[in-house]
């Protein structure tokens, strides 16, 4: 469904601040994969890059087999044996391997490789890579702040995108929208505005305004970290319908007994990388990373 490799992102000027260390990761259709970590471990930046909203600084990632982000060069032996550098490398009289090995551990290359290099990079674009925006429409998003258009209804923020994207006409989306809000008990709301909503039923909005796209995957970062205690439970109740009904799902959350009871996979990030990941079961019950048994000990 998804897949995430050798992923790097860099903040600042001059990249000096790296948020991710080379991640990858694979989400299998039905899936249900928790993120959990300190704060500033790139869990939510991991997840921003699966849908682009972050652009990663290097590797790739893949959605239902397509390529969204750029080709990056030090996935492909082939391609970089097209590069200027390695050129350079075996006239030092390095070994082949050698000089691969070289160039992918210390990220040689530079911005002029060559025209033979320039040239694989668009073969290899034109063949594997898919526009940004069509991918989306396979992936639905939950914000930890709702991200609502506050000057629309809440029908209106259901049905705007799927009618802008001439997916469905006003009247098939409509139907849609009525059919989510009754699921989620709120469509004596639908002709509010955000304003008049909970932080509760602004979020449980929010999610059904990204299943009403009908995404083959649903991204939550930290959907319940803004909201007051006794609306977490709300929340958490419909993603948990949700996964019930089989949803392939990635969320980013300190919500323990939900990664307990729903997750089918666990991941731990710390300083940029996935630490350790395994079943709910195994995750709580034998954490092996030392940073993961701190981490826990003091949340559980």
């Amino acid at each position: 469904m998804i897949s995430v490799k050798n992923v790097y992102k860099d903040f600042g000027e001059n990249g000096e601040i790296k948020v991710l260390r080379g991640v990858s990761c694979e989400i299998e259709k039905g899936e249900r994969v928790v993120i959990l970590g300190p704060s500033g471990s790139g869990k939510s930046t991991l997840l921003r890059c699966m849908n682009l909203l972050e652009q990663p600084t290097g590797g790739e990632v893949w959605v239902a087999g397509d390529l969204i982000t750029a080709p990056d060069p030090y996935l492909y032996p082939e391609w970089l044996k097209q590069s200027a550098t390695y050129e350079k490398m075996l006239r030092r009289n390095k070994k082949e391997d050698e000089a691969l090995e070289e160039i992918c551990r210390n990220r040689l290359l530079s911005k002029r490789e060559g025209r033979a290099f320039e040239n694989m990079r668009k073969a290899i674009e034109k063949e594997k890579r898919l526009d940004i925006n069509l991918a989306r429409r396979k992936m639905g998003m939950v914000f930890q702040h709702f991200n609502l258009f506050n000057n629309l209804t809440v029908l209106q923020n259901l049905t705007l995108a799927p009618v802008e994207l001439k997916l469905k006409t006003q009247e098939e989306a409509e139907e849609k929208a009525l059919e989510l809000l009754r699921r989620i008990d709120l469509e004596d709301k639908r002709d509010e505005y955000p304003a008049k909503l909970s932080g509760g039923q602004k979020q449980r909005v929010a999610i059904v305004r990204a299943l009403a796209m009908e995404p083959d995957v649903m991204l939550f970062d930290e959907p319940t970290s803004a909201l007051d205690p006794e609306m977490v439970g709300e929340v958490l109740d419909v993603m948990k319908s949700l996964a019930a009904s089989g949803m392939t799902m990635v969320v980013v959350t300190h919500e323990m007994g939900f990664a307990r009871e729903v997750g089918t996979r666990i991941m731990f990030m710390n300083e940029g990388v996935i630490a350790e990941e395994a079943t709910p079961e195994e995750f709580f019950k034998n954490p092996r990373h030392p940073r993961l048994k701190e981490f826990l000990s003091k949340v559980l």
